[in-house]
């Protein structure tokens, strides 16, 4: 499936419900919850997203940790099947941009190997003829874990990025960029006593790395919040391109597209690196499933601010 969507006009969200109600009827979607033991719910798209989300609750491997830490589960008996219909979601392939060029490029933060991916992939694929006019790395003052950095330094070919010990995913998105642009950072930080309403800023190149302080005091800053620092830089009737992981370009796409708004013609597409190059990390049955919650928290979020407007 293609995470794009194309407002011609403010059209008060329709088009935005009409992607979320075809994303929702899928039958791999079906078949997932149908072999979880579930029945597929009726009643209105918002009344279906509740139960699905609902349902999906059997899934929060994370328990409020970090993805690093989900352990191994049962439903990796049933990898082969989980693939398959993730597969026809998106959250196992990879698919290429559909446009040749676009105003700006959205690369969302992560854990440290899945950041220099997605920057990784954005540099080849500039490097193959994408044109794109501003790169707006999004990303947070989170405190890195050591086994963060054990991944990346395990995989030769980025693992000079995080060479110089980088301490949050700030630091590593600002390597990565320069590691692949070639260009130098100028770095402005922002401290703050809470350390979730800290924020920095870097320039490189024609890139802009923005570490985005949170909305909450009382919580570090989210997906919401990246893409809130930088939405105000993006105009009418221009393009955008976020890059992720694909195992998380559902719930990315709905959070970008709350961010964005749809108020004004806009075009938002989503797509997501190899997810072979992680080599099985965050990409098992489990990390599927995991973000498929995700997923239907996205929708669900996304139709609640629809409803809100109406």
């Amino acid at each position: 499936m293609r995470y794009r969507l194309e407002l011609l006009s403010a059209d008060e969200g329709s088009a935005v419900r009409d992607f979320i109600e075809a994303w929702v009827d899928q039958r791999a979607l079906h078949r997932i919850v149908e072999a979880e033991g579930g029945a597929w719910p009726t009643g209105t798209l918002e009344e279906q997203v509740e139960a699905l989300h609902e349902f999906s609750s059997r899934w929060d491997f994370r328990g409020g940790g970090e993805r690093l830490d989900i352990g191994v589960s049962a439903v990796e008996a049933d990898a082969e099947r989980i693939y398959a219909d993730a597969a026809e979601l998106g959250l196992t392939t990879a698919i290429p941009p559909s446009q040749s060029r676009y105003d700006h490029a959205l690369v969302l933060g992560g854990t440290a190997l899945a950041s220099i991916y997605r920057l990784k992939y954005l540099y080849e694929l500039i490097e193959g003829g994408l044109g794109i006019g501003r790169v707006a790395v999004l990303t947070a003052l989170r405190e890195l874990g050591d086994s963060e950095l054990v991944l990346v330094r395990e995989r030769p070919e980025v693992a000079s990025v995080v060479a110089d010990d980088p301490r949050t995913e700030f630091d590593v998105m600002v390597a990565a960029v320069e590691f692949f642009s070639g260009s130098t950072a100028e770095i402005e930080l922002s401290p703050n006593d809470n350390p979730h309403l800290a924020s920095a800023q870097a320039k490189i190149g024609n890139a802009l790395v923005l570490a985005a302080p949170s909305a909450d005091p009382d919580r570090r800053a989210n997906s919401r919040d990246n893409y809130d620092v930088y939405c105000s830089q993006i105009g009418p009737n221009e393009s955008v391109l976020i890059v992720t992981s694909s195992i998380y370009l559902p719930y990315q796409f709905f959070i970008g597209l709350q961010a964005l708004g749809w108020e004004h013609p806009l075009t938002v597409e989503a797509i997501g690196f190899p997810p072979e190059w992680m080599q099985g990390v965050l990409t098992g049955p489990t990390n599927v499933l995991q973000e498929l919650r995700s997923a239907l928290f996205g929708a669900r979020t996304t139709l609640q601010l629809l409803r809100v407007e109406d």
